[in-house]
This record gives C-alpha cells, sequence and structure tokens, in this order.
C-alpha cells in the first residue's frame, strides 16, 4: 500500500450518475444530453392541438404518433448507432483529480451521486476518485477508461492498488473491466445495488411487457415526477384503446433509437433472456460488431460469479450491499414474479440468492441454509455467492440505498478497515436489515 495508509477509492457509478454533454465539432457544449432534461409543460404545449383533436373525433387522428415524435426528441442527444456508437457528438463531464481537488460545486455533485462524505473525512479526500462515463456506452470502451483512470489514481497516490466502489450499473461495467484487465490493480470490491446479472425490468422493456394501467409508473422511472403527473392526467382522458397503442409506438422509438445500440444496456439483459431478444434485436449483419461485443460481455457476465469466487481466494475483498422484498418497476408485466430493489431483482444484485416473491415467504423446502434466512423467512442467502460478504437491506428501493445509515457504514468499513472481512465482523450489524432514510 506504499505509505499511504487508506487503499484510494475509485467510485464507478450508476446510469443517471455520471453528467454528459453534447457538443460541436469543435468541442463547444450544445445541450445536456444525459440525464434527460424534460420539460414536461413544453411537451404538453405541443401535443394540446393532436390532442384536442383526438378527443373531439374519440379516435386517435395523429395523436400516438405526434407522442411517439416528442419521445424521439427528448431521447436524441443519447440516440445510438447500430455499430454500438453515439450518434451524436458527446462527452461525460469527467473528475480526473481527487475530491480534494474539486470545486465545490463538483464536491457538491460528487457527494450527492455517491454520499461518501463521511468515508472522504476519515481516509481523506485526497483518496476519492469519481470516474464519470457515458452511460450508454460499450462496457469495454468504458473499461479501457476505468483501467486508464485506476492507473492515473496509483500514480498519483502512489499507491499499488485501489479499492472499487460500484454502484448499479458501476457493478456491470466492472464486469467487463475485470474480464479485459483482471484484478491486479484491485485490493477491494464494494458492490452496492449492483446489476451483476442484468435486470427483468431491461426485458420487459424490449418485450413490451408492460400494464398500461400503471404507464405513468413507467414513464415516472425514466423522466421525473412532474412528467408522470402531467402524463397521467392525460392517460385518464385517453378514448380507449389508445393507451395501449401509444404505449407500444413509444417503447418502439425507445427501443430502437436508444436501446438496441447501447452495449450499456444490453449488459443490463439478464444472461438467461440475452441470446433471444439479441436474437430478434441485433441478429442481423448491420448488427454484428454490436453483436460480437455483447456475446462476449455476456460470457463473462455468465461466468462471474466464479470469477469473483477466484478473486477472492485469490486475496481481493468482495463485498455486497443489496435490496429485496419489493417489487420490480410499478409498470412492467412482470413487477410482482421478482424480489427486487424496484430496478434490480434481488437475484441479480447477489449473484444467486434464493427470494419469494413480494409478500410470500420461502417454502420449507425452498430453505437451504437457515442460519442465512431472513427474519421474515422470504429470503435465504445461502444461495448467493458470498453469503458471508453479503448484506440485505428489505424493502429498500434501489435509489434510496445511498440514505440508508447502515449501507453506508458497511461500505465505508469495508473501504476503510482492513479488520472488516465479512458478515462476522462487527457485531452491531446484522446481515439482514430494514430500509432506512437519512433525510427524514
Amino acid at each position: 500500500m506504499s505509505e499511504n495508509k487508506y487503499f484510494p477509492v475509485v467510485i464507478v457509478p450508476g446510469i443517471g450518475q455520471s453528467r454528459v454533454e453534447q457538443i460541436d465539432d469543435q468541442g463547444n457544449f450544445v445541450k445536456r444530453a444525459w440525464p434527460l432534461s424534460v420539460k414536461s409543460d413544453a411537451l404538453m404545449d405541443k401535443l394540446k392541438g393532436p390532442f384536442m383533436k383526438m378527443m373531439l373525433f374519440r379516435r386517435d387522428m395523429g395523436f400516438t404518433d405526434a407522442a411517439a415524435g416528442l419521445v424521439k426528441d427528448v431521447i436524441s442527444g443519447v440516440a445510438t448507432s447500430s455499430d454500438g456508437s453515439m450518434r451524436q457528438n458527446l462527452r461525460a463531464v469527467t473528475y480526473n483529480y481527487p475530491l480534494s481537488e474539486c470545486s465545490d460545486d463538483e464536491k457538491r455533485y460528487i457527494i450527492k451521486m455517491a454520499p461518501v462524505k463521511e468515508l472522504a473525512e476519515k481516509i481523506g479526500e485526497e483518496n476519492i476518485f469519481f470516474m464519470a462515463y457515458n452511460s450508454f456506452e460499450k462496457p469495454y470502451s468504458v473499461a479501457g477508461q476505468l483501467a486508464d483512470f485506476i492507473a492515473y489514481v496509483k500514480e498519483k497516490t502512489g499507491s499499488d492498488k485501489v479499492n472499487i466502489l460500484a454502484l448499479s450499473l458501476g457493478g456491470a461495467m466492472l464486469t467487463a473491466y475485470l474480464d479485459e484487465y483482471g484484478a491486479k490493480d484491485i485490493h477491494r470490491i464494494v458492490y452496492m445495488v449492483p446489476a451483476l446479472q442484468g435486470s427483468k425490468t431491461v426485458t420487459d422493456i424490449f418485450n413490451k411487457n408492460i400494464k398500461t394501467d400503471d404507464a405513468s409508473s413507467l414513464i415516472k422511472a425514466l423522466t421525473n415526477e412532474k412528467t408522470a403527473q402531467s402524463a397521467g392526467a392525460v392517460f385518464s382522458m385517453l378514448p380507449e384503446g389508445i393507451l395501449g397503442k401509444l404505449a407500444d409506438k413509444a417503447l418502439s422509438v425507445l427501443i430502437d433509437d436508444v436501446l438496441t445500440g447501447s452495449g450499456a444496456v444490453w449488459a443490463l439483459l439478464p444472461p438467461e433472456d440475452y441470446e433471444e431478444i439479441a436474437d430478434k434485436y441485433i441478429g442481423d449483419t448491420a448488427h454484428a460488431a454490436l453483436r460480437k461485443e455483447t456475446d462476449r460481455y455476456h460470457l463473462a457476465q455468465k461466468n462471474l460469479r466464479n470469477t469473483l469466487l477466484s478473486l477472492q481466494k485469490e486475496g481481493v475483498g468482495i463485498y455486497i450491499c443489496a435490496c429485496f422484498s419489493l417489487p420490480l418497476m410499478k409498470g412492467l408485466g412482470s413487477s410482482d414474479e421478482y424480489s427486487s430493489d424496484g430496478i434490480i431483482n434481488i437475484s441479480s444484485a447477489s449473484l444467486g440468492a434464493r427470494a419469494a416473491a413480494p409478500g410470500k415467504e420461502l417454502e420449507e423446502s425452498e430453505i437451504n441454509d437457515k442460519n442465512f434466512l431472513s427474519p421474515n423467512r422470504n429470503l435465504d442467502a445461502s444461495f448467493g455467492a458470498f453469503p458471508d460478504n453479503t448484506w440485505y437491506f428489505e424493502g429498500q428501493f434501489h435509489d434510496s440505498i445511498a440514505y440508508n445509515n447502515t449501507a453506508l457504514n458497511i461500505a465505508f468499513l469495508a473501504l476503510s478497515e482492513e479488520e472488516f472481512k465479512d458478515i462476522h465482523s462487527n457485531g452491531n450489524i446484522s446481515q439482514f436489515n430494514k430500509k432506512e432514510d437519512n433525510r427524514k
């Protein structure tokens, strides 16, 4: 660890935690591409004409085409091509320096995305680094950026290895990194609500398996609450059959313009669903280069459990904080089938833990080891890849893990205390925990 008392921490953020800008050929800022900037009032104004015409005649009258066109405009900044490249000229807003050298605004943003203030106070801001990237890029491109970033951090700090804090999609990007570069530069990996085996959410979206009677919940998850409220008000007045038609067209635009060409999105497909959906959307010659890379990624995803177990035997620390017992995102057809954090099913985040459907208990025959059984008998952690190194948070929503003090404490201990090895290392911390919100 050289003269540095602590291993520096590299944060690999999730899908909505890196800002991406559209730029012109001279590198000048054009507009924010991601996260999406949705002005719901302006969108509703553009739909007024088609909406009134539809309501007057009680037929579509071009309304669904107009609405799908607005979706196309909103997502145009992150539109992708058949080879997996971005259609627009984009750049991520990066922080190629430690937290200690960030401006006050940069610090506020990073700590809002990854609340590491207490960790920084302990190990020093000079040991905290935030690896921003375009959330729709190909995973192996992000892996290359991460390799360069880790090399910079090692040189900057004089440390021979780094600790990784991988958040949500960051866990999937790390899979590509480990496949390409191995873990020779990594001391410990702390996963927070990671998408290690994809998410059934993405499967449902590709399959257009949605509940139109709760479509506004899906819009809220993809945009913001105000837009969802405005959309919900419109949906409630639509003539029969129009909402289903609108949902189909809007999803077609999203899939065709963004999802199909995004390597990062393909990394979020569960391995058991990948082949069928990939054959449908990227099985042609136009997508051959992208398919080659996504095939490679999914082989690494399929082998990840064994990869991480091997790394653990070699001395790399593996720690996981995952949430369960909630249905998947409202508005999805399979939302009630999988125990999840609302976004990622628990079997993915934990690499195999067995959980009952939301609101259910495991049958006696489904339980393997009662020493790893949750108090409500709805999850058996012994099926997970790391039963002694995974902590569970019941009823905690995906994003709000950032406001769970127990989860943050576990992550910070793993990133700063060599004595903190597993679920037995601290008698004050249980393996199974309830949801918390330190904002209240």
